[in-house]
């Protein structure tokens, strides 16, 4: 490994990896030779790289950007900008990053296959998992308490109306004010019911909320007996082989490469990569950290049919409720509907579906031509719109067809 890594490193920096060989691992034994024929063969990969160095060098805010793109006949991985801004190293293919609520789909995955194990039920109440202390006050609109209503399927498909604590004032300038603070899921918790009302009665909408999620890390946690990080090694991380994605703020460090740390993402021109009180705050709605080639692996196996006993399982996260003009939400998966844009050259590219983040992260599968697309600008305040990004890259691998 010693003598290999240094020529895949190499490899790398040339700015890209393709493999003309079905949906191969990323960084899978491919050679500088093999990477200079296949690059050959094909305009794909070049306009690829030139895509995402476009989208560092257009907008000064965005430092870095990766990009995996995987299809039935060529899996390719690029990396363009700085991955660190004090050495000036260049971002690689394999590099980690920060996933954010990408993570949404793996946690709601832990939660489908409880109900596969009959160890939870969707429209079970969660008030029923959950310590009384907890469920008091966590649900109060209009002077009515609907706090023992609330079901499994309304925190997976944020249809239960509690306010996200992102969304709450005052928040934000907390877990920002002090990095190196730890966030248990029952804080951010508590802060909501003491500073925001619902939004909704259960059922009775749609609001994307971070808080959420936290209450079902925690149901999560009381039904198995098992920490959420242990969960997530146990039933998706260790089986999938997804050997370099980790949940930072509660376990080791599992380096992409040995020695280099995640690649930095910025607020603006802040350096927030590995907060504490982030990656705290985040828990069961974010709070993880993994390479575009682990996360491609994920979806790779849900798409197959890997991850679940029943398909029918996956098919319940794909029911979907609506969620704005341009989208839809299932169970923990967002769908992305670019037929409804007003642009013809957009609307033709169909639909993707799987999860976004907001330091501009993305993994998502596009059914129509049976591609994946996994990426990030590890940049959370970035004017570039994440829709377009995606679009312009799907416009790319279709226009090569």
């Amino acid at each position: 490994m010693g003598i290999m890594l240094p020529v895949m490193i190499a490899a790398l920096l040339l700015g890209g990896l393709l493999v003309s060989a079905g949906h191969a691992c990323a960084g899978g034994g491919v050679t500088p030779a093999e990477y200079e024929d296949v690059r050959a063969d094909s305009t794909l990969p070049i306009s690829l790289q030139t895509l995402i160095e476009g989208f560092v060098a257009g907008e000064p805010g965005v430092r870095s950007c990766l990009l995996l793109v995987d299809g039935p006949s060529f899996h390719w991985e690029g990396a363009a900008g700085i991955a660190f801004a004090d050495s000036g190293l260049p971002l690689l293919p394999i590099d980690q990053f920060v996933t954010d609520s990408i993570a949404k789909m793996l946690t709601a995955s832990l939660a489908m296959k409880l109900i596969e194990q009959k160890r939870l039920a969707l429209d079970d109440r969660i008030a029923a998992y959950l310590p009384d202390s907890l469920v008091e006050g966590l649900h109060v609109c209009e002077g009515r308490s609907y706090s023992e209503e609330i079901t499994v399927r309304q925190l997976l498909n944020h249809t239960s109306g509690i306010m996200d604590d992102w969304r709450c004032p005052g928040f934000f300038d907390l877990v920002a004010g002090d990095p190196d603070r730890w966030w248990s899921p029952q804080e951010t918790i508590q802060y909501v019911k003491e500073n925001c009302s619902p939004v909704f009665e259960p059922g009775g909408g749609f609001h994307y909320s971070d808080t959420a999620y936290n209450v079902l890390g925690l149901v999560l946690e009381n039904v198995t007996g098992r920490a959420l990080h242990e969960l997530y090694r146990e039933m998706l991380l260790d089986p999938l082989g997804m050997d370099h994605t980790y949940r930072p703020a509660y376990e080791p460090a599992r380096p992409g490469v040995p020695g280099r740390p995640p690649a930095e993402r910025y607020l603006g021109d802040m350096e927030c990569t590995l907060w504490t009180s982030v990656m705290t705050a985040d828990w069961a709605g974010g709070g993880l950290v993994s390479t575009a080639g682990d996360l491609n692996r994920f979806l790779r196996a849900f798409i197959n049919d890997e991850i679940f006993s029943d398909s029918s399982t996956k098919a319940a996260m794909l029911t979907w409720v609506e969620s704005g003009p341009h989208n839809n939400y299932g169970l923990g998966v967002s769908r992305v509907l670019f037929e409804r844009f007003d642009d013809p050259a957009v609307a033709a590219l169909g639909e993707v579906w799987g999860h976004a983040g907001s330091s501009n992260n993305f993994m998502y599968y596009w059914p129509q031509q049976d591609v994946t697309l996994v990426g990030t600008l590890n940049q959370l305040a970035a004017e570039t719109d994440l829709y377009e990004v995606v679009a312009t890259v799907m416009r790319a691998i279709a226009e090569s067809h």
